[in-house]
């Protein structure tokens, strides 16, 4: 089980490779860096000639996911994994449960902490699993639908 969610798809382009990533790149604010930022487009970040690395441009969730491509003719892959500035603020959340733990066996002993263990396993399972998981659901189901709507996007069933 891996900490932090991701999805890899194998995907068909309605177009050709080339008219789709052109139509992508309309629709992308072209930029080197991944965060969010007011634009009329519909994704921020990187296309070349052969895939793309964006964001959806939602202020405040858009950047949650990281959608990265890459085509082979008609073919290809899409990753959906979380941002790594996201990594970085989800850890530092579920570590602080195990801080707090640290800091009362400090405070009070091992003993009159040991009862506070179950509840922060809870805790950072519903953080895990219930937080993290439904926000990388739905904001990955939107990215992928603004994807499919822009440059034809067909999952390949195996």
């Amino acid at each position: 089980m891996d900490v932090f969610p991701s999805k890899s798809l194998l995907i068909e382009l309605r177009n050709d490779r080339a008219t789709s990533l052109d139509e992508l790149r309309r629709n992308t604010k072209l930029t080197n860096k991944l965060v969010s930022d007011y634009t009329d487009k519909e994704f921020i970040g990187q296309v070349d000639d052969f895939g793309f690395k964006i964001i959806s441009s939602e202020i405040g969730r858009g950047a949650l996911c990281v959608f990265e491509g890459d085509f082979q003719d008609s073919f290809g892959t899409v990753e959906i994994r979380i941002n790594s500035a996201f990594k970085i603020l989800f850890s530092i959340l579920m570590l602080m449960p195990v801080v707090g733990f640290v800091i009362a066996i400090a405070l009070q002993g091992i003993e009159k902490s040991i009862g506070i263990i179950v509840p922060i396993v809870m805790v950072i399972l519903f953080i895990r699993f219930v937080f993290l998981e439904l926000s990388f659901r739905f904001i990955s189901k939107t990215g992928l639908k603004k994807l499919t709507r822009i440059i034809g996007l067909k999952e390949v069933k195996d």
